[in-house]
């Protein structure tokens, strides 16, 4: 049998006296823990209701009329939380409670920081009280405004599971492109698509994630062996790596330098749970460049992030000079050239300032801690090689159009040049391909912000944002 949202609302609206909180109703235990986060009653059990049956529904179209009786829920809590709060406001409402637990229910403000010495603990009781039914108004009104504008987040299914970790920053967050979002179920990432969904919205989606993440993901297959493979597979990657292939004898090395590439903090257009990517035009630009986050050095990396290389050639490049005798190095150098003068969104790293000892015991710190953006030091780094190239007694005389297409491409990708292919010689060509990898990777990324503008900024910036969020004492120390 449905549930009947107008009778039950009635019900909870007639049982709340919008003129007194009453805390008294409840044993020890419940009260500290329903002070403690305070909401209005009613209104949470009848949204679970609601939920378990809609959970019921075969299909999205079955879900449909449950935009209405959620709006009703949420219009209905709105209302009375503004009435409490007027009331309180104008000093009409009486908080009831039980006198031998004041100090307890003090002790909860005082937790939180929030209690001012200058009043009586009753007139803090109540502007806790104030201070809750006000944080119920904003989040219920944040739900409204998502089944407003976001209605998928309701009548989508389930489908399956992302791996390989933590997709996004805020497990609350809802990711949404087009008519497919991603969320959390089940205390894991997953992805929930309705009907008419297609598989390109949904590896779109997950592909723009990659991008903005700097890392692989993938949509968990029906085989739990094969999932766990690339369980395994796709969380040792790490883009850091070829900042860490620049260093001097870092292969000869046995220290450990911990630094860790972060989640970005993604800007929401209002309100703080609901990211939507706005269509894109080129959504097989994304596919390409998260095959190359799926390749882990940089010999392969190189064949797929040319693969990004060539989409702009044909779709960007092409188009815009019209060449008639097109030559790929001259390509190559007209994004180069680009990159460098390019605003990234940014992708940042937290550099500890320590490293482990041979021993692997203890850590020695060299510098303050700090995030610096992978996409800066890249540049950083791409200056230097061309400085190398240009002293090296081989690479001098070749331009960087040509090293790159002939030692990202050709030799990368062929293996009739005998000597001249890429090889796994880890001290020399190997970092060699690293090099070139470098360059291919910040055309990629220009290429894809290029042709979908509407990312552009979408990545919080402010690095003071990130400090905050971190619990390392490096930060708390500064």
């Amino acid at each position: 049998m449905s549930l009947n949202v107008v009778n039950e609302l009635r019900r909870i609206e007639d049982s709340i006296d919008e003129f007194t909180i009453n805390l008294s109703n409840s044993d020890f235990v419940e009260l500290i823990i329903g002070f403690r986060m305070y909401r209005l009653k009613g209104y949470d059990k009848l949204c679970l209701k609601l939920g378990n049956e809609r959970v019921s529904c075969k299909n999205s179209t079955e879900k449909i009329p449950y935009l209405e009786k959620y709006k009703m829920i949420y219009l209905s809590e709105i209302k009375i939380c503004r009435r409490m709060l007027k009331n309180l406001d104008n000093g009409l409402v009486n908080v009831i409670y039980p006198k031998v637990y004041e100090e307890l229910l003090k002790g909860v403000i005082v937790d939180r920081d929030l209690y001012n010495d200058e009043k009586s603990a009753y007139e803090n009781i109540k502007n806790y009280l104030k201070m809750m039914i006000t944080k119920e108004l904003g989040k219920t009104t944040q739900l409204l405004y998502n089944l407003k504008n976001y209605p998928i987040q309701y009548t989508n299914m389930f489908n399956t599971f992302i791996g390989p970790e933590q997709v996004y920053r805020y497990p609350k967050e809802t990711i949404i492109y087009k008519d497919a979002y991603i969320g959390t179920y089940q205390s894991h990432y997953a992805i929930f698509s309705n009907e008419r969904t297609t598989e390109s919205t949904k590896n779109t989606l997950l592909n723009i994630i990659a991008y903005l993440s700097g890392r692989p993901y993938f949509y968990f297959t029906e085989n739990p062996a094969f999932n766990n493979k690339l369980l395994n597979l796709y969380e040792q990657f790490d883009l850091l790596d070829m900042l860490r292939l620049r260093r001097k004898n870092f292969l000869e090395g046995t220290e450990e330098d911990p630094l860790h590439l972060e989640l970005p903090i993604f800007k929401q257009g209002k309100g703080y749970s609901t990211v939507r990517f706005k269509d894109s035009q080129h959504e097989s630009l994304f596919e390409l460049y998260h095959a190359s986050l799926k390749q882990f050095e940089p010999l392969p990396r190189c064949v797929f992030l040319f693969r990004v290389f060539e989409y702009g050639v044909q779709n960007h490049y092409k188009p815009l000079m019209n060449p008639s005798n097109y030559k790929v190095e001259d390509a190559i150098h007209y994004y180069i050239n680009e990159v460098m003068k390019h605003n990234y969104n940014p992708l940042y790293y937290v550099d500890y300032g320590t490293y482990i000892d041979k021993e692997g015991k203890k850590v020695i710190r060299k510098r303050k801690a700090k995030y610096v953006n992978l996409i800066t030091e890249l540049k950083k780094e791409a200056k230097k090689i061309k400085k190398e190239w240009n002293k090296h007694a081989y690479l001098k005389n070749k331009s960087l159009g040509e090293i790159i297409y002939t030692h990202g491409r050709n030799a990368a990708a062929h293996g009739g040049s005998g000597r001249g292919n890429a090889r796994y010689d880890y001290s020399t060509n190997y970092k060699l391909l690293n090099n070139v990898t470098i360059y291919l990777e910040l055309i990629a990324r220009y290429l894809i912000e290029l042709f979908n503008p509407q990312l552009k900024n979408i990545v919080e910036r402010k690095t003071w944002r990130y400090i905050k969020e971190n619990r390392s004492l490096a930060f708390s120390n500064d």
